[in-house]
């Protein structure tokens, strides 16, 4: 066996079982394609890819410089390909480069520097890289990007604490300081540096909490000294005449809104940050907008669905928890119930729906929660009856005029209905009735 110093870098693709779950044949020929622009940089840098895993990917280079480039290059490419993919078809890497000495056999790399690559890959954001302490030394001064100390952590099945660095970049939320110690642990047990982030901006715009705060983002941000200890009123909304319509005329205009204080502005910039890849502006306007209080539930939707991908479920849940008690609305009502899973996710629609029986989105999600493309071959004929019935109380909502008042961007609303329109006419040729029958199971 050959011992060696060399460089690691381990990729993985973000939400890969989903993304072969929705379309295999698409997301394989995704992956054949961009698996042989990331082989030509990685070669163009002067490395190997000596592994590979389904979706991920191990590479070997002579210095952490040229593995650094090679990552900064991949992702930089990546970034520009997603711009034009839709946004639950984006392929992303996360992306740990290590230096150290490897074991090569056969071809392959074994040892604790492939090892500490790989973890260090999980602690990166969607389309970011995350690198050790050596490999940072070894890039200060050669590589022209901002890098953020984000401390020791403990990863799993190493057997000590491993100093890590973040490569900012579009895709990647990165913090603007290193986090203190008190932080660092509760980041290590579960909330990434991007949950972090989230907590820096939500106290850079302007929300405080008590000196002693109960729910799990303020005690985090409060701890780190983020945010001041006084709680204050959530923002109120500037209101223009019909916001709909300017929301319509901002996306039909283009181009970002300096300073926006209305929905309408906010939103916009917020789907635009996204676009460019710019989670901490996107981040920072859609929850200034989340607590304007407002009804329009597009916003909130995609706001979850960002703090799903950068943090997962629970962060999303519990960032819906708070603004749900701190500025209570049927959308951050239903965006919170979403939140959950399977059986409690269902009884929370259901709960919503006895509250508020005229608020029609939360019909069209329950009617995806007994459908077909969610329950698959354990759909029931009751499924089938209450997925009808809940389509036919949305659709009767739009018929009277009252859903599309309730979305921002009406090419949303649009697309909803006319997935209920089909779904109900498909039920009705399978010859399930819902007539005289309840909407839920007693």
């Amino acid at each position: 066996m050959k011992r060696k110093v060399a460089a690691i870098l381990a990729a993985d693709i973000v939400g890969f079982s989903r993304l072969v779950a929705e379309d295999e044949d698409g997301t394989l020929r995704q992956l054949a394609a961009y698996r042989n622009v990331l082989d030509d940089f990685v070669v163009h840098h002067g490395g190997r890819v000596f592994n590979t895993a389904g979706d991920s990917i191990m590479c070997e280079f002579d210095s952490a410089v040229k593995a650094t480039r090679a990552a900064i290059d991949i992702q930089d490419y990546m970034r520009a390909q997603n711009l034009t993919s839709p946004r639950n078809r984006r392929v992303q890497f996360r992306i740990g480069i290590s230096v150290g000495e490897a074991v090569e056999r056969q071809g392959d790399l074994l040892g604790m520097a492939v090892n500490i690559a790989a973890r260090l890959e999980t602690l990166a954001a969607p389309g970011g890289i995350c690198l050790s302490r050596a490999v940072h030394e070894a890039v200060t001064g050669h590589i022209a990007v901002p890098l953020v100390d984000i401390g020791e952590r403990q990863l799993k099945n190493i057997p000590f604490p491993v100093h890590a660095f973040t490569v900012a970049g579009q895709d990647a939320d990165i913090p603007p300081e290193p986090l203190r110690s008190s932080i660092r642990s509760r980041v290590m047990s579960g909330l990434s540096v991007a949950g972090a982030c989230l907590l820096i901006l939500i106290g850079a715009g302007g929300f405080a909490f008590h000196d002693q705060p109960s729910r799990p983002m303020e005690r985090l941000a409060a701890e780190a000294g983020l945010l001041s200890p006084v709680r204050q009123r959530a923002q109120i909304p500037v209101l223009i005449a019909d916001p709909i319509e300017a929301f319509s005329g901002l996306a039909q205009r283009g181009g970002q809104i300096d300073d926006p204080h209305s929905a309408p502005g906010l939103y916009h910039n917020a789907l635009l940050f996204e676009a460019k890849g710019e989670s901490i502006g996107a981040h920072r306007a859609y929850y200034t907008l989340a607590r304007m209080g407002l009804e329009f539930v597009d916003p909130h939707l995609r706001y979850a669905a960002l703090v799903r991908a950068h943090e997962g479920r629970l962060i999303a849940r519990q960032v819906y928890a708070e603004l749900n008690e701190d500025v209570p609305t049927r959308a951050t009502a239903l965006v919170h119930a979403l939140q959950f899973e399977s059986a409690e996710r269902r009884a929370r629609l259901q709960a919503l729906i006895e509250t508020h029986p005229d608020y029609a989105p939360a019909y069209f999600f329950l009617a995806e929660e007994h459908s077909e493309d969610r329950v698959g071959s354990l759909q029931t004929a009751q499924d089938r009856r209450v997925e009808q019935a809940a389509l036919a109380e949305f659709l009767k909502a739009h018929e009277e005029g009252r859903l599309m008042q309730l979305f921002l961007d009406q090419s949303v609303a649009a697309d909803w209905i006319e997935k209920a329109y089909d779904r109900h006419a498909r039920l009705a040729l399978s010859g399930e009735s819902v007539s005289a029958l309840p909407m839920f199971e007693p």
